[in-house]
């Protein structure tokens, strides 16, 4: 690979890190926010998923439509149906016995049957897949969450994407957010980010408690109110944090709509 190549490699938002709940996913959302971490702005190449898509990496990517961007996560392996493990979305890959991936029109011994079981409560989203399947997997397992993010006060909502694999192997070894001396005294501002993907209608972190509780939808045809004495104050994002700073932009009815809802805290 030649030096100019080397320098546009584009590799993991993060080499490793096990994420357990929406708060962790927040922290690591608002450590690319402000800079500190870098978004994934193309589709990987061979290069760039033979090295990086290994056990505890984590990409952090933003969903676009323009011709450059990214519209949706490849990354060339052959996965299970995804399984909801709150607030993540879980995806096995599909391996035979001898390691080797199945294709996707054949029926393997590693063709996983899902149960939910009786409730409790697990530390861990991957815990509770892990618990809650007939068979171990036997390959990478691929973990996803998605949420809205207002970059900065006055720019329109952006819809960013997590993407992380690991190995039920390795997932002893990987280090929390806590063991992370750049993550684990990160405040999460309220109001910046609304899972996109959930069984409940709003569930968000809360960052006192790392714990997520689920808010009452708002009645078709009513338009949510803030919650009083609780502005939305953002940190500003580091020049050139994001590749373009959020300028204010002129809204219309129906951006304005989605702002007030992102916003809304229940009274």
């Amino acid at each position: 690979m030649s030096q100019g190549a080397e320098r546009d490699v584009q590799g993991p938002t993060h080499p490793r890190l096990h994420l357990r709940d929406a708060r962790d996913a927040h922290t690591l959302f608002e450590a690319v926010r402000l800079g500190m971490l870098k978004l994934v702005r193309r589709r990987l190449n061979d290069y760039e998923r033979s090295t990086y898509i290994v056990s505890g990496s984590v990409f952090v990517w933003e969903e676009s439509e323009e011709e450059t961007g990214l519209k949706r996560w490849t990354d060339g392996r052959i996965w299970s149906q995804s399984r909801m493990r709150e607030p993540y979305l879980f995806y096995d890959e599909r391996v035979s016995p001898d390691g080797n991936q199945t294709n996707s029109g054949q029926t393997s011994q590693s063709t996983y049957r899902f149960v939910d079981g009786p409730s409790r409560t697990w530390s861990s989203s991957a815990q509770s897949h892990f618990d809650r399947s007939d068979q171990a997997p036997m390959g990478l397992v691929k973990q996803a969450y998605s949420a809205w993010v207002l970059v900065s006060a006055n720019a329109r909502p952006r819809k960013w994407h997590l993407t992380a694999y690991f190995t039920y192997a390795d997932l002893p070894n990987i280090p929390t957010l806590e063991r992370d001396r750049m993550l684990r005294n990160l405040t999460v501002p309220q109001g910046v980010y609304k899972s996109g993907k959930s069984r409940s209608r709003n569930v968000e972190a809360s960052p006192a408690t790392g714990s997520s509780s689920g808010t009452s939808p708002t009645p078709h045809g009513s338009q949510p109110r803030d919650q009083p004495g609780n502005p939305l104050v953002l940190p500003p994002p580091r020049v050139g944090a994001t590749g373009q700073q959020g300028r204010p932009l002129p809204r219309g009815a129906e951006d304005q709509r989605m702002i007030q809802m992102l916003n809304s805290r229940p009274i």
